[in-house]
């Protein structure tokens, strides 16, 4: 992970690229030709990519900043791109399962790991720079470990929580406490009237960690291999199950034990009256009516996005819009907004399915975090009769709705 300082200079060095370009063309006095253009496309897309990095590295470090004015502790100065590179899993667990100590570049990341935990780490411990979201420079294949990288990569792309918009905070040192306005009135007034007071009420989500754990048992055959694609399949395992856990408690219909609330169960959460229609006609009328009812409490602005049962697919996609000119469901749009499916909402009856849920609103109310670094345990003890070594991976998140009135849950009869 890039600093802010180092991400600026390649903005600056991108912004070169495109002056020459142009330069090239004006010195000529011609229009730039069709490969020049495609040049310029390709570095302005980069040039976004590259804010979005900044715009993330600043908060991290701001972030880190804070934290270490308020606990005395000190900010990491280690270089994560070059800290990540070489990083193996498969060492780690067999220096500990073997009796021994963690060496080398394993040792060093633990430690840092318990300078952000500023408490005792077990096992093998993983700073948050090394789990957090990233973005891939496919020029710079030691951006991250092999192992890792398939990890944080899985956790990405299978978890619908990352597709719909909500708003990762990454990780933060304690409990996070968001200001939420809201009750705020503006009106126009005579240029030497009083101000009136707008009365601007600030509630507020209160985030506090929520452990989630993981556990995959290796074979000690796989492990003397110590090979990289066999420690990438098991980390994007472990990415692509811990995302489908984060998604089950996300958009369930009601909570889920020990984990952060669903987001149909903050208070305020919008209702209305579903179609009795059923089926098709059923489920298009109840997806126009979400929105019209976000539209009526919430405005139709935000990160807006359907989440609804796979039980609704069939209807939905032989539903139709309006009055009947086309699909409901087209071209992973539902009403025009991004459409997604999760079998984490609920259903009724079954077989066959009598009724499903659905969820349409605003996601950048939903507000992540993460705390502190992640660890794994290795227990090479509690499966030694079938000749396997038990990791046990543990992480702490939290997330939270700042309006219940930015979404609206419905059920339609099918």
């Amino acid at each position: 992970m890039k600093n802010s300082k180092e991400l600026k200079e390649l903005r600056s060095d991108l912004i070169g690229e495109l002056e020459s370009i142009k330069l090239v063309a004006e010195n000529e006095e011609r229009d730039l030709t069709k490969e020049e253009n495609e040049n310029m496309d390709s570095i302005l897309t980069k040039i976004d990519d590259n804010d979005v990095a900044i715009t993330r590295a600043e908060k991290v470090e701001n972030n880190l900043k804070l934290a270490a004015a308020s606990t005395g502790a000190k900010v990491s100065s280690v270089n994560t791109d070059k800290a990540t590179r070489g990083w193996s899993l498969f060492k780690a667990v067999n220096e500990i399962r073997n009796g021994g100590q963690l060496t080398g570049l394993e040792a060093e990341m633990h430690q840092e790991a318990q300078n952000e935990a500023r408490k005792g780490l077990q096992g093998i411990g993983l700073p948050s720079f090394m789990t957090e979201k990233r973005t891939i420079d496919q020029g710079n294949s030691a951006i991250a470990p092999v192992s890792v990288g398939a990890y944080v990569d899985s956790l990405q792309a299978s978890g619908l929580y990352n597709r719909v918009g909500v708003q990762d905070l990454g990780t933060v040192a304690a409990d996070t406490v968001l200001p939420i306005a809201g009750g705020s009135t503006v009106a126009w007034a005579a240029e030497n009237n009083a101000t009136a007071d707008t009365g601007a009420d600030f509630g507020k989500v209160t985030l506090t960690p929520k452990r989630i754990t993981g556990v995959a048992n290796l074979s000690n055959v796989i492990l003397a291999q110590n090979g990289p694609a066999a420690e990438a399949a098991v980390m994007r395992d472990m990415g692509r199950n811990m995302a489908t856990q984060i998604d089950a408690a996300m958009f369930a219909s009601a909570n889920v034990a020990n984990a952060p609330g669903c987001i149909v169960g903050t208070a305020g959460t919008l209702t209305f009256t579903e179609s009795a229609a059923g089926g098709a006609a059923g489920a298009a009328s109840d997806a126009l009516e979400a929105i019209q009812t976000i539209a009526n409490n919430h405005g139709l602005d935000g990160n807006l996005a359907f989440v609804n049962n796979w039980a609704l697919y069939s209807a939905l996609k032989s539903g139709t819009q309006v009055s009947g000119v086309y699909p409901a469901y087209v071209d992973d749009k539902l009403m025009g907004y991004d459409g997604y499916f999760s079998s984490a909402t609920g259903t009724a009856g079954g077989p066959p399915i009598t009724s499903a849920d659905g969820l349409f609103g605003d996601f950048s109310r939903v507000y992540m975090a993460t705390f502190g670094p992640s660890n794994i345990l290795v227990d090479p003890y509690t499966n030694a009769n079938s000749n396997e070594v038990r990791l046990v991976m543990n992480n702490h998140m939290d997330w939270g709705v700042a309006s219940g009135a930015s979404f609206v849950k419905y059920t339609t009869v099918l």
